[in-house]
This record gives C-alpha cells, structure tokens and sequence, in this order.
C-alpha cells in the first residue's frame, strides 16, 4: 500500500511526516510518495538525503509557485487537485493520503490494518478527528482489531438537498433549516463520510471526492458527489487516533486570510525551513508531542519576526479554529 503525503513548502515539517512513518509503522513496506507543489530544490535534496528511498513528485504548478516562493512573493492560489487525483490512481488499490502537517504519533501493525480494511471492505478510514467526537460516528456497524465501520446519521443523504441547505442555501432553504436544527453540528456529521486528507482511502472513493475538476478545495462539493455517487462507500475511522497535526503554522493563507493579521506565514516559514536545513537538530523523537515553541524560537532568533509575534498567531488562529467546532486536545 501506498503511502501519499501532499507537500507546500514546508520541508521542517515534512522531515516529521516522513520519520514518523518509519517509527510508527510496523512491517510497511510500500512506497512513500511526496507529492510536491513549491518547496524550493534544495530543501527537497535534503529530504532525499535523509530518506534516499522516497519518491518525489512535482505539481504542474511546481515552477510557478516555486519561483514566486524564491522572489519572496505570495505564490498564485490554484490547488493541484487533478494531479493529486491522477497521482493516487496510479498507484495501490488503497492508499494512504496525508499532508506534510500530519504526522503518525501511534505504533501501529500495518499488516493488521491492511487485513482489516480487506476484511471490512472499507473505503475511508480516517486516522485524525481532531478529538471531536462529531467528526466520527457512533454508528458502528462492524469493527476489528483496530478500525470501527460506521454508518454516518446524517441531516439528508440527498444530494440535491445537501446542496441547498449547506453548499448555495437556494430558496433560503439553509435558514429554514436554522429555525429547528443546529445547523453547524448538522454539517460537522458529514465528515464522518469525508476526510480531505488523514486516512486511508480506496480508489473509487477518492475518484468520486473529486468526480469535477477543481483549482479550488471545496470540501463539501466533495461530500455533495460522494452523497450523489451510484455506489455505496463503506466508512470508519481508527478506534484511536493515530495521527497528529499542528496548528502552529499553514501552509498558506488560502481560506485563511482572516486568522493572518499582520504576521507573514511564508517567511515564517521560510526561516523555519532555513533553520531546519542549517542545522540539523529537528526533534523527530518526540513525535507524540506537537512542534516544540523552544525549536520555533530558536527558528526565529534575530529574525525579522518577533516569537511574541508568531505566539499572538498562533493563539488567535487556534482560538477561532477551536471556535469553528474543531477541537485540538
């Protein structure tokens, strides 16, 4: 099976992604592939350096983007959904998907998990919930070892529907909803049926997520063509979590302009790469953790950017992104 990591100029963090692969994993043995739409050479040669046996895959934005990266310039927002999609089909019948701010934190056998997903026939299985419980299903309707397969209670199945209430709200039908339902939680539940990334997917679901061409990520046109798709997806999620993420940076400022501020996310990490590929005393060992602040100020020591700085980001972006229902333990 293999294992996709989408990656944006983030090479510090891809380092983490990539070790905790090796860590955690026991007995995987298929191919660990970076799908890549900026990150400047000579952070990549170094990634390869460290793991000669991955493969590195470049975006038909990569130029583009890599060259506004390098004039020091915010980079066109075109998202490489098709070729992620033409990438992953190419590829194992079940596959991996992570982004490069994911990392496994879990030891886990993935002989079992590949038998186990076999044996319950799944489609998704997602490994990160963020430690939200509307975000998986207590619906089970089978389970393994390690894998709960659920049957997701959701507001409507019908896609149609779906769309007017929580996609274009036609005929105000989404404000109606409001009027008896908590409409927020309602639309929460529909990722119990979607992950964008962290899990482990089949083909035919990933082809369905994304059945349009896209330059845009729009999350739930993806759920509406899974809700409209003729065939049935079998889903769950890990009876842990076994992945972590970070919310102490992004990857970019798409959908996000409102959490920046003033603070510039592309020389922050600009530096962080920087630091990283200086010195090479990344903390891969403490996996179980998230980014150290002592790493991320040491990153950023007589820098343009202040660590008070970044910290004030980063507490408002994971204010409000605790506020958006998402919540990080």
């Amino acid at each position: 099976m293999d294992i996709y990591i989408k990656s944006f100029n983030r090479a510090y963090l891809l380092h983490r992604t990539i070790a905790s692969i090796y860590h955690y994993l026991n007995n995987f043995n298929g191919r660990i592939v970076v799908l890549d739409d900026g990150t400047p050479q000579k952070y990549l040669d170094k990634i390869k350096q460290l793991f000669p046996e991955i493969e590195i895959i470049k975006s038909p934005y990569y130029e583009q983007k890599n060259e506004s990266i390098l004039r020091n310039e915010i980079p066109v927002k075109l998202i490489p959904a098709m070729f992620w999609k033409e990438e992953v089909l190419k590829g194992s019948e079940h596959f991996i998907l992570l982004e490069d701010d994911m990392w496994f934190s879990v030891r886990v056998d993935f002989r079992e998990i590949i038998k186990e997903v076999t044996d319950l026939r799944m489609d998704m299985v997602k490994f990160l919930w963020l430690n939200n419980s509307l975000l998986i299903s207590g619906n089970i309707v089978d389970s393994s070892k390690n894998i709960c397969k659920v049957a997701p209670e959701l507001f409507t199945k019908k896609a149609k529907l779906f769309e007017m209430i929580f996609r274009t709200n036609r005929f105000k039908a989404g404000g109606i909803t409001r009027r008896f339902v908590d409409i927020n939680k309602e639309l929460l539940k529909y990722y119990q049926l979607y992950a964008v990334a962290g899990g482990l997917y089949s083909k035919r679901y990933y082809k369905a997520c994304w059945n349009h061409h896209q330059d845009m990520i729009d999350e739930l046109q993806q759920i509406q063509q899974l809700l409209q798709a003729k065939e049935q997806f079998c889903v769950g999620n890990t009876k842990q979590e076994i992945i972590r993420t970070t919310l102490k940076t992004t990857a970019s400022l798409i959908s996000k302009e409102s959490f920046s501020g003033a603070f510039d996310v592309f020389k922050f990490n600009k530096l962080l790469n920087e630091y990283w590929l200086h010195h090479n005393i990344y903390l891969t060992e403490n996996l179980d953790e998230d980014v150290p602040d002592e790493w991320i100020k040491n990153g950023l020591k007589d820098s343009e950017i202040d660590f008070n700085d970044w910290k004030k980001w980063y507490d408002t972006f994971q204010e409000r992104y605790l506020n958006m229902g998402n919540i990080v333990g």
